[in-house]
């Protein structure tokens, strides 16, 4: 059983993990929080359990919260290890690997551990990336949008009567006023973006013999409106995505630690 720890550009996500079983997670928006409300929150969230935790295992692409994090752990007696791209035991099709985010290539190597592959990963983070892993289980690379978020703050700050709104799914694709046109040119518009991304992805990697899935994760995966807008089809068109797995990269760190713990040199704390 590990602390498997997520930060990500937004959000730090924290979870007490055996293997791929999510026990017990947390999250602290990092848009304001500082060093000690993360080592408050890791107090609390390992406090709950009678047994605890053999170490923090964590992949951040943030790296003054990686060095706050290696303060915590350090305050709360835990070895540490930070994962980078070369723990990662996926295959891939890179020139340079080592320049591709561990966080993309954890999820994309946990996806294809629990829903086997060929798999795309979809993680509707700050950013939104959408990664294919073909049928051999080579990572192959993929594509880097704008989030959701960003795109709403983009139209807020850079037009002069255009409002900052809400992030949800409109009911309707033709907005009658200004707050419901940037909704679904914003949200739905994005939609579209995943879709397209992930059928041409799809022609490139699908197999004769197993069903290309497609998973979706990060934070607004997590959302009300997520199973509407990814699991269901939308008038003639299909469903995007066969899973909705917010905690897929904390289960990725589970089973990294499993992978590690059989081969210790591979992932020495930092």
């Amino acid at each position: 059983m590990i602390l498997a720890v997520d930060i990500g550009n937004s959000a730090a996500k924290a979870a007490i993990v055996d293997g791929e079983t999510v026990l017990e997670s947390g999250r602290l928006d990092t848009s304001s929080a500082t060093g000690e409300d993360l080592l408050d929150g890791l107090r609390v969230l390992t406090g709950r359990h009678e047994q605890p935790p053999a170490s923090i295992v964590a992949v951040s692409v943030v790296d003054r919260w990686t060095e706050r994090l290696e303060v915590a752990a350090e305050a709360m007696g835990l070895p540490l290890t930070v994962v980078a791209a070369s723990h990662i035991p996926i295959s891939t099709g890179l020139a340079r690997p080592d320049r591709t985010g561990p966080d993309r290539l954890l999820a994309a190597w946990a996806a294809s551990r629990i829903n086997g592959s060929p798999v795309i990963v979809v993680d509707l983070g700050t950013a939104t990336t959408v990664d294919a892993v073909d049928a051999d289980g080579f990572f192959l690379g993929g594509a880097i949008a704008p989030g959701l978020e960003l795109a709403a703050d983009a139209l807020a700050e850079h037009t002069a009567r255009l409002p900052r709104i809400d992030i949800t799914l409109p009911e309707e694709v033709i907005g009658t006023d200004t707050a419901m046109a940037i909704a679904s040119g914003v949200v739905i518009g994005h939609i579209g973006t995943v879709r397209e991304l992930a059928q041409r992805m799809h022609a490139r990697i699908a197999s004769r013999t197993a069903h290309t899935k497609v998973v979706i994760t990060g934070g607004h995966s997590a959302a009300p409106w997520a199973h509407a807008a990814w699991r269901r089809p939308a008038g003639d068109l299909p469903a995007i995505a066969d899973t909705l797995d917010p905690d897929l990269v904390l289960k990725g760190l589970g089973l990294l630690a499993e992978h590690m713990g059989d081969r210790p040199s591979a992932g020495a704390p930092r």
